[in-house]
């Protein structure tokens, strides 16, 4: 079976409609369709750098943990290995993700669930995928529609940039959305 063809897609002028037999067809798989697992983003467009203190890191730091006033937090830039403060800053949530593992739901067909403890504003796990322009994800999502797929994992980040975790991703393109939800989403 083609994985594509299980994909949702906005009709051109109508309303986001998903057919009623999506349910039925992920009920009886197995497995989640598959895709290129990856840890970090791959850019198929040129990144657009906005701002050069990310490269330079937090420098106003004086103790081995940042506070408030960190340069990076400030920025909601997580601090790096330019950083002078230490691997055990709080401001460093990308090296300290949360297990997490696939399950296939009762109702929304495959999702995700926690494999250790998490506690409020933690943060669980990073969205990656191919980082798209909006020009190359319409283009994907007609393909998409053209071949009357029932799911998608698009993220848009910005303006100028959705992350597609059709093709490659990690555990987090099965999140799902909740009407009680237990987690956010932050750009």
């Amino acid at each position: 079976i083609d994985i594509f063809s299980l994909l949702p897609l906005p009709y051109d002028e109508e309303e986001f409609k998903i057919d009623i037999n999506w349910k039925d067809q992920t009920e009886s798989k197995v497995e989640p369709h598959p895709y290129v697992h990856i840890k970090r983003n791959v850019y198929l467009v040129k990144r657009k750098r906005s701002n050069v203190d990310a490269d330079i890191g937090c420098t106003n730091c004086t103790s081995t943990e940042c506070n408030d006033g960190c340069v990076c937090r400030v920025q909601c830039i997580s601090c790096s290995k330019a950083c002078r403060c230490s691997k055990n800053c709080a401001n460093r949530p990308f090296q300290k993700m949360k297990k997490i593992r696939i399950v296939k739901t009762e109702s929304c067909g495959w999702g995700v669930v926690s494999a250790e403890p998490i506690s409020k504003g933690d943060f669980i796990v990073e969205y990656v995928g191919e980082v798209i322009d909006d020009v190359m994800c319409e283009r994907r999502l007609w393909d998409m529609k053209d071949q009357d797929a029932k799911n998608f994992y698009m993220c848009e980040i910005n303006k100028d940039f959705v992350i597609d975790a059709t093709f490659k991703g990690n555990a987090s393109r099965f999140l799902n959305h909740s009407c009680a939800p237990n987690c956010k989403l932050e750009k």
